[in-house]
């Protein structure tokens, strides 16, 4: 069945905020701290490289921008008392304005639990029935000609964070994940394992500093690259350091800062001389990213908060194909209730 139009998910999304956000509007904007909270939102994003395919057949770039509109609704439940239970569940829809083939839904479902006054575990589990990776050429508006190049994500993470000063907050995390795709392109199934640390330290009352490091493997099936005849195994190694800065410049103003470095090598050992001349993809690839992002968050009423973002990022490779220079602009609004 094909899917519906970007124009008429639109046309839904609005309807669905505007029933659920009415009501509200219309109530005073007192904050109360109720155990049941929801929060709905919609971002709307310029990114001048939504589309970045390498064609396999050609082993040349396909690039484009597009707008990508995110609705998302959070709900999320906190038993009370002194060792809190909280339950959430996520949804968010990215829609894609001139490619319609790159939509796809995020759901996510966490639990924490509160093990005494400084200590909290989480266990959280984001799953994507479909979202895709192409490695052919695509049009504008095209969808159905390419679905099966649509692929499932699943990825459990289970963390643990310690308060360990009144300023100081430590946080570890191991994650599972595995990405299945249909059955011609199988050789792209994936099983991921990974870790983090990371430690959030209060400067100031108005000035918080976050550093952090994380690790992951993903392996991949392999095989036969459908397109080009070549062994394609993108089984890689990452390492990954972070940091973020969050100012409060008044009680209703945030900014936030961040950068993070990526490194990727990719460990396939199909070289030139294996069968038919080797991984070209991922043979002695290795990446180097750097993504830096700025945010301003307001709040304009007691509910109601108003965010811009600009995001842009830099990636080298030994593969001249996987260089690549994005920036992303996104604004955005939220109600909470």
């Amino acid at each position: 069945m094909a899917k519906r139009s970007a124009a008429g998910r639109r046309a839904a999304v609005t309807l669905v905020l505007a029933i659920l956000c009415g009501p509200w509007l219309e109530s005073s904007a007192v904050a109360i701290d109720l155990p049941v909270k929801v929060e709905v939102g919609v971002e709307e994003k310029y990114d001048d490289l939504a589309i970045y395919l390498v064609d396999q057949s050609t082993n040349k770039t396909y690039t484009d921008w597009d707008w990508i509109t995110e609705p998302y609704l959070t709900l999320s439940y906190t038993r009370p008392g002194r060792l809190q239970t909280k339950l959430l569940f996520d949804f968010t829809a990215d829609i894609y304005a001139k490619y319609p083939i790159q939509d796809y839904e995020t759901f996510r479902f966490l639990i924490r639990q509160a093990l005494d006054d400084k200590t909290v575990v989480a266990v959280k589990y984001t799953f994507i029935p479909y979202i895709f990776f192409g490695d052919i050429e695509i049009s504008p508006g095209s969808t159905v000609p390419y679905r099966e190049q649509q692929h499932e994500i699943n990825i459990v993470r289970a963390s643990i964070d310690r308060e360990v000063t009144s300023n100081l907050l430590l946080t570890a995390s191991v994650k599972y994940g595995a990405r299945f795709a249909q059955p011609d392109f199988s050789y792209r199934d994936f099983r991921l394992w990974g870790g983090s640390v990371e430690g959030a330290y209060r400067l100031l009352a108005t000035t918080k500093l976050v550093l952090g490091s994380a690790c992951e493997r993903d392996e991949a099936r392999g095989g036969t690259n459908l397109f080009s005849g070549n062994p394609d195994n993108a089984t890689y190694e990452q390492i990954s350091f972070y940091t973020t800065v969050s100012h409060s410049i008044t009680d209703r103003w945030l900014l936030k800062g961040w950068y993070a470095y990526r490194w990727r090598a990719y460990t396939t050992g199909l070289g030139p001389a294996t069968l038919n001349g080797g991984d070209t993809l991922h043979f002695h690839r290795t990446d180097h990213t750097n993504d830096f992002a700025f945010q301003t968050i307001y709040r304009l009423t007691q509910p109601i908060y108003l965010y811009a973002m600009y995001e842009n990022i830099l990636k080298n490779s030994t593969k001249s194909y996987a260089q690549y220079h994005e920036s992303i602009y996104t604004i955005g609004v939220n109600y909470r209730f």
